[in-house]
């Protein structure tokens, strides 16, 4: 771990953050800036290269780094912090071993950080902004950075987080601003306040956190969740959405919870990815929905199911009700899943032991309609639209209520579709979670002396008007007296 010294800006090396003296050392937050929105950042080499350079005539490298580095080892070194840590710098990114260390280390360098600041580059100096006018509020909560992937897990990691203004003012910390935040990014106060953790929060719960957040790369819209989802996989740049599929798979093979399944298909996303069981994004779980919705397991009653595995005269029908637990597992045609399935008027729902608030939610599903060839025999389902229902807790184990009707599940053994169709039209991409409807190509104007052509990213922003606009004309008419 690289750290630098508050006092000259100087980089030192440590084997770990335990390692710094006396363990203390901060942290800092921002937004990078990008061209136009002032001084670029400097990296590690750059601040090598100063630092070398006052070696040679006795200056302070403080003096000549630029200014957001300097403001801060400044105000740490007022802070009585000896050490500082910032991504920009402190990071080898032309090591490629160094790099993916950091981005799976880091939700942990901004936890073991004494105090982490907030840099608002966007936002003045406010008075009284955590108790006083909405107006105020509002500044704060539109700031950039609260818009940047990386700044969720930079704001929940610390113990000690303290926001500070473009003038490098203190504005107050998180816990001043829990109830704000929770306001206007459904982040819990109480995870803000340290009160609870957040491990205590559903997969989804946690990917809701992320709602409308960017990054510049895409890989990093997986990259940025790992911390907070307690995840260890390499980064691989150049991947695309398939880094967000791969996070899935992970969460999948380390966790039971399946509110990972627990998203909501949006407009604009083409029916091949809303079929689908993994999300494209964690902006599809940014509805209200998922965020309250947890995974609730059945109890076990390990005593029973001692005297069953013991007890032979039970009979085989008790034992087989112990091997009536939940398993799902990624193959390359899909979730292979041991589930219970409810049929019901034609039908089809699983229960994946999800809860909101007081209802069951059950996954919906149906005969996967691509017929493509598949090696497996076992049933293909693809997930429906809309992808979920609500419906009264069962009375009773296996029991379940759907409109009106009572109705008994199943446990069977079944695969649900994961991701897209790797079949492509000519021209098309890999890209499986592409947000955009494909165009293919019209032959005509692919020759030399077509007579005329259009304009492919115009024809993209029509087409994806009218997909609009023809979901705004249903849903206009669906609701209409």
């Amino acid at each position: 771990m690289w750290v630098l010294s508050t006092d000259r800006a100087e980089l030192h090396s440590f084997a770990s953050p335990e390692e710094v003296p006396d363990a203390s050392f901060a942290a800092l937050s921002h937004v990078w800036n990008k061209p136009g929105d002032g001084p670029p950042e400097q990296s590690f080499q750059d601040v090598r290269k100063i630092q070398e350079t006052c070696a040679k005539d006795g200056t302070n490298p403080r003096d000549f780094v630029g200014e957001k580095i300097r403001r801060c080892c400044e105000l740490a070194e007022k802070h009585g912090f000896k050490w500082l840590w910032i991504d920009t710098c402190c990071i080898d990114k032309t090591s490629s071993a160094e790099l993916s260390e950091a981005i799976n280390s880091m939700f942990r360098y901004y936890s073991l950080a004494r105090i982490c600041y907030g840099y608002l580059r966007d936002v003045p100096d406010l008075d009284d902004i955590c108790n006083d006018s909405r107006s105020h509020a509002d500044v704060f909560t539109r700031s950039i950075w609260f818009k940047r992937g990386w700044t969720l897990q930079e704001l929940i990691a610390p113990r000690f987080f303290l926001f500070l203004s473009t003038s490098w003012q203190v504005l107050g910390t998180k816990a001043d601003f829990a109830d704000i935040l929770e306001r206007s990014h459904r982040i819990p106060a109480t995870v803000l306040r340290l009160e609870v953790s957040h491990t205590e929060f559903s997969v989804a719960q946690r990917m809701s956190w992320f709602r409308r957040r960017q990054t510049t790369r895409v890989e990093d819209e997986a990259y940025c969740l790992l911390g907070l989802l307690d995840i260890h996989m390499p980064p691989l740049y150049g991947e695309g959405r398939d880094a967000f599929w791969r996070l899935q798979k992970k969460i999948m093979k380390q966790s039971s919870d399946t509110t990972l399944f627990a998203w909501w298909a949006g407009w604009g996303l083409e029916e091949d990815v809303c079929s689908c069981l993994f999300a494209p994004s964690p902006s599809a779980f940014s509805v209200d929905n998922p965020s309250a919705i947890t995974y609730s397991p059945p109890k076990c009653n390990e005593e029973r199911a001692h005297l069953i595995q013991k007890d032979a005269a039970l009979g085989s029908e008790c034992r087989d009700k112990l091997h009536d637990h939940m398993t799902l597992s990624i193959t390359p045609e899909g979730v292979l899943a041991h589930i219970p399935l409810i049929e019901c008027e034609g039908k089809m729902f699983a229960d994946l032991h999800r809860s909101n608030r007081r209802c069951r939610v059950l996954l919906c599903l149906e005969a996967d309609p691509s017929q493509a060839p598949r090696a497996s025999r076992r049933p293909l389902y693809a997930v429906c639209n809309p992808r979920m229902a609500c419906i009264d807790p069962p009375t009773e184990p296996g029991r379940y209520t759907i409109d009106g009707c009572s109705v008994s599940a199943s446990w069977q053994t079944i695969l649900i579709k994961h991701r897209p169709s790797s079949r492509r039209l000519p021209g098309q991409l890999s890209d499986a979670h592409s947000t955009s409807s494909f165009i293919p190509a019209a032959p005509i104007q692919l020759a030399h002396d077509a007579p005329f052509r259009f304009d492919e990213a115009c024809i993209q922003r029509f087409s994806c008007a009218s997909v609009r606009w023809t979901k705004w004309r249903f849903a206009m008419h669906s609701i209409a007296p």
